[in-house]
């Protein structure tokens, strides 16, 4: 899609404003090494695979493998994890920008932009301050609807332009991200299929359309699986893909409390969406409606509901927004709002943070690689980096720390959780890292006994040291110069 001088120019001129804007709001996590549990996570897979590991095999998780491939290609460029928070501004920056297009159809360029702008600022209430899946595959579903809104004059004329093509297959990649983005995927899909099916073209000509869409969209996800199944892996990648995520336990009573905290955290944003809402025109407020409804279908698909969950939903309610921060006194007003309120609850310019951060990662590292001797190390409930940053080997393929010390976690992948936990000790760690208390609740109390009783037995406790995440602190303690059982 080509666009317009005029337009062009004043698309890189939103591009830079917003860019400047998430550099704002996001800088002071630049180089943080332990900003959130789940990025370090993907990171670290990301990184081990440019050594030969291949998710769901060598280190287990239920997350789609284009997340992991995306990490892969980011750590390709450096193995910083400042690479991969530099990459997770742009692509914030980009889907403000596409939101801000998207909302230009139906409303003028000032609640267009602050829209836009509107998205940058609730990304930190949210938990999207780094790289938190959404804030990547964001950009991918709200550009395959942009493409798709603006074909929908050549759909309905029996039209079918090469860059709904190209929606179908961003919606496959934002499908291999993030299972949840299905929902909307299948928005997108049908908005253009009804415009197509309402045209004059032959019904089954709409019909075959709409089935090559399906393969294009189905595409990555087809290919990595036959990739797995090549591979010799099939069993592992189905079990993660499927039956993992279809036997998750969910404690509804948690979850319950996590959605009233959800909505309390949406609720600004809410008010200022149904505000817009009331302002577009039928048509826009339709398609608005339906894309939240999807958007809210894929939410509810992971019944966990942590906060940054709700982040696909920030896209279709700052459209909804933009007619509303159009007007010219409230507008503004409403953005101002939003902006103190949103620095309030997920201050900027942490600086000390991270360097804080930094240094407690730093200690670590250290305090192993003086503590383990010729090894392997075990980190049970602990930042899973430590591995990394210290040379070692993973021990397990349960490397994210839930899946050995959460209850809930017990036996989800295709290892019995407590027979991993005795293989990897009858390794004889050289030296253990875990939390002094659990850090997520509830705790697996068959492996932490068995790992408490082996450190106990067989270490010596070195060290603890205070390890900041964004949103947390915890006590983490080295066992180390164990022996083996018997000497």
């Amino acid at each position: 899609m080509t666009l317009p001088g005029s337009l062009a120019r004043t698309s890189l001129l939103q591009l830079v404003l917003l860019l400047t804007v998430a550099l704002i709001l996001r800088c002071d996590t630049f180089g943080d090494p332990n900003i959130g549990g789940d990025e370090v996570f993907y990171h670290q897979v990301g990184l081990a695979m440019h050594h030969g590991a291949w998710p769901y095999v060598d280190v287990w998780d239920r997350k789609p493998f284009g997340l992991f491939a995306l990490y892969y290609l980011i750590s390709a460029i450096s193995d910083a994890p400042i690479a991969y928070q530099i990459a997770a501004t742009l692509f914030a920056a980009l889907t403000a920008l596409v939101i801000s297009l998207i909302a230009a159809r139906w409303t003028g360029q000032r609640g267009a932009l602050l829209a836009g702008i509107s998205y940058l600022l609730w990304l930190g209430p949210l938990q999207g301050f780094g790289g938190q899946s959404p804030v990547f595959y964001n950009l991918f579903i709200a550009s395959a609807a942009l493409l798709v809104f603006t074909a929908l004059p050549e759909l309905r004329r029996g039209q079918v332009p090469r860059r709904v093509l190209v929606a179908m297959l961003l919606c496959g990649c934002a499908i291999s991200i993030k299972t949840s983005a299905f929902a909307e995927a299948v928005f997108i899909g049908l908005v253009a299929w009804h415009a197509l099916f309402r045209s004059k073209c032959s019904r089954r000509l709409a019909f075959a359309t709409g089935l090559i869409w399906m393969a294009i969209g189905a595409a990555p996800t087809v290919g990595i699986a036959l990739t797995y199944w090549v591979h010799g892996s099939w069993h592992e990648f189905w079990h993660a893909m499927v039956t993992a995520n279809l036997d998750k336990p969910v404690d509804w009573h948690t979850a319950g409390l996590r959605i009233l905290l959800m909505f309390i955290s949406l609720s600004p944003v809410v008010i200022i969406a149904a505000l817009g809402l009331l302002e577009q025109q039928r048509g826009p407020r339709l398609i608005i409606l339906a894309w939240l409804a999807a958007a809210l279908a894929g939410l509810a698909a992971v019944p966990n509901f942590y906060i940054h969950y709700a982040l696909p939903l920030l896209v279709p309610m700052c459209v909804a927004a933009s007619a509303f921060l159009d007007r010219p006194k409230l507008g503004p007003a409403s953005l101002i709002v939003l902006a103190i309120l949103s620095i309030t609850i997920a201050p900027i310019f942490q600086f000390q943070h991270t360097r804080q951060s930094r240094a407690a990662i730093a200690a670590l590292t250290q305090t192993v690689n003086a503590a383990v001797g010729d090894g392997p190390l075990l980190i049970y409930d602990g930042p899973p980096q430590i591995y990394q940053t210290s040379g070692q080997p993973f021990i397990t393929p349960l490397v994210f720390p839930t899946h050995l010390s959460q209850l809930i976690e017990r036996d989800v992948s295709h290892l019995s959780t407590l027979s991993e936990t005795e293989r990897v000790l009858s390794l004889n760690p050289g030296a253990v890292v875990m939390a002094l208390r659990p850090r997520n609740a509830p705790s697996n109390s068959a492996t932490r006994n068995r790992v408490l009783a082996y450190v106990g037995t067989n270490c010596r406790l070195v060290s603890v040291i205070d390890v900041p995440e964004r949103l947390r602190h915890d006590l983490i303690a080295v066992w180390g110069y164990c022996r083996k059982p018997g000497l």
